[in-house]
């Protein structure tokens, strides 16, 4: 056994049946879609099918039926596929909690009376948000009684002992996800990935914005869709294809980023990444360098390098962070099932309507089913005299439509713009009108909308009226509960266009 200098470790969380479980980070090769499974010749009950990853026929095991749980659920999204002893196992996962580091100093190790090796062999607290995780163990779930395994082919890719020395010694060896777009070739650690998907339909949204194409269902929740090539400055996928996606997961959200297609999964020793120069991409930030397909073994056709993403740049882009924080589902994939929980106990669900929240005097909401589009604050916005809240006009789908300074006609104080400045487009009367806002929150159901008295009305114009409607709507869940105000845009664009607001 490889004594290790440190007493930190890495794991892969992911969660079942309620328990946050977790394995050993070596062992973990990727996060796949679950799908319909294949029959298996198996007498053992919990192989639940086998799932065909890449042309090889892995077993997934139901971890319920190991531990003798009542089932309640058959349908999990998720198979944590990992490797020990150079055989492929899959296993049935709820959602995946991500990758964390613990003090295995600390770690508390369990016993039991019993002649097979115990899958559950201790728990460990995570670094990152203090939960006490369960370990198990890679090698009794390889020896589960009657559980076929699968030999790994990456395997058959051997490394001398000097350069198996040499990696342990001055790096490390992760699995990278390898894949296509278009002429272009992209690889990503495996691990950032939350699940690739297939098959998927790109609905049209109001956030499709940018290089944000529109939504996918995943799970029942709306996800944000970005074409990864454009993100890159590297040009755009023709959407008329039958594309895939990798998801990943922000603690805002989750985001999707379109490809051509998944080549494989490898494992490569982090120092046969190299360095690229700069300003041969557009977008340098968003990448660790490149690997060449040498070191890939030879997975490419056309091209003689993958362009490695830098999967920590990719998940702190500002448009990346905003579509996390815009999703439709809002709240976090990890609170997101105790949210639904409640949700059904209060049997209101049904009945919410979403809500837009943005940053104004502070943080702001409007129906969301008002929002017809959303738009960046672009440059090709001609800007009027800055005393009135009429910025100018912007042309959409040969339409020309005025954008109104939402700050400036609700606080009487001028917007900073910054790369976060959107448009809500709303329509009354067949005619569209712009509001530009500071920075976009997120899209969430209001779990109750109270509304005040209004004071003073016999003295106000019915501009004034709309803006102090004094309306409220209670957002969030659990830790993230908050009353915010709720301006009506609609009442607010038809009370506008009457009153003629434009300076002379």
């Amino acid at each position: 056994m490889m004594h290790l200098t440190t007493t930190q470790a890495g794991y892969g969380g992911f969660r079942l049946a309620g328990m946050d479980l977790a394995l050993p980070m070596e062992t973990l090769r990727e996060v796949t879609p679950c799908g319909a499974l294949a029959k298996l010749p198996c007498a053992a009950p919990y192989v639940i099918g086998g799932i065909d990853l890449r042309g090889v026929m892995v077993p997934v095991i139901d971890l319920r039926i190991v531990l003798d749980l009542a089932i309640t659920d058959i349908s999990f999204p998720n198979v944590i596929i990992m490797a020990h002893e150079n055989k492929l196992l899959g296993l049935l996962a709820e959602t995946v909690t991500g990758i964390f580091s613990g003090d295995e100093k600390n770690t508390n190790r369990v016993s039991f009376a019993a002649a097979d090796l115990p899958v559950y062999c201790g728990c460990i607290r995570r670094d990152d948000d203090g939960v006490l995780v369960n370990l198990l163990s890679p090698a009794a779930l390889i020896m589960l009684k009657d559980v076929p395994v699968t030999e790994d082919p990456e395997s058959r890719r051997l490394l001398s002992a000097a350069s198996a020395e040499e990696a342990a010694q001055d790096g490390k060896v992760c699995p990278m996800l390898l894949m296509r777009c278009g002429s272009i070739a992209f690889a990503i650690d495996a691990m950032a990935v939350h699940t690739t998907i297939s098959d998927f339909t790109i609905e049209h949204s109001a956030i499709a914005m940018g290089d944000c194409r529109g939504v996918i269902d995943y799970n029942g929740n709306n996800v944000p869709v970005l074409d990864l090539m454009n993100l890159c400055g590297l040009g755009k996928l023709d959407l008329t294809m039958h594309l895939q996606a990798f998801l990943i997961l922000l603690p805002q959200g989750m985001v999707a980023l379109l490809i051509d297609k998944v080549i494989d999964v490898v494992r490569i020793h982090t120092s046969e990444i190299i360095a690229m120069p700069a300003y041969t991409v557009p977008r340098p930030s968003l990448f660790r360098g490149v690997l060449p397909d040498t070191a890939a073994q030879r997975k490419l056709e056309m091209a003689s390098q993958y362009f490695v993403l830098d999967e920590a740049a990719l998940k702190t882009d500002a448009q990346v962070v905003s579509l996390a924080n815009v999703n439709t589902t809002g709240q976090s994939a990890v609170n997101r099932h105790s949210a639904q929980k409640s949700a059904a106990v209060s049997g209101q669900s049904e009945k919410r309507r979403n809500m837009i929240t943005y940053q104004l005097s502070g943080e702001t909401a409007s129906p969301f089913e008002q929002i017809k589009e959303i738009l960046p604050f672009t440059d090709d916005i001609p800007i009027f005299d800055q005393g009135g809240p009429m910025l100018g006009m912007t042309v959409v789908r040969g339409c020309s439509i005025p954008v109104v300074c939402l700050s400036r006609l609700v606080t009487g104080k001028s917007m900073q713009r910054t790369a976060a400045t959107s448009v809500l487009v709303v329509e009354v009367d067949n005619e569209a009108m712009g509001f530009a806002i500071p920075a976009l929150e997120s899209i969430e159901p209001a779990q109750w909308e109270p509304e005040l008295p209004q004071l003073g009305g016999s003295g106000r114009n019915s501009l004034m009226l709309a803006i102090h409607s004094n309306k409220l709507a209670q957002i969030g869940a659990n830790d993230s509960i908050r009353m915010l105000p709720v301006l009506d845009l609609e009442k607010i664009a038809r009370a506008f266009r009457t009153k003629r607001l434009i300076p002379a």
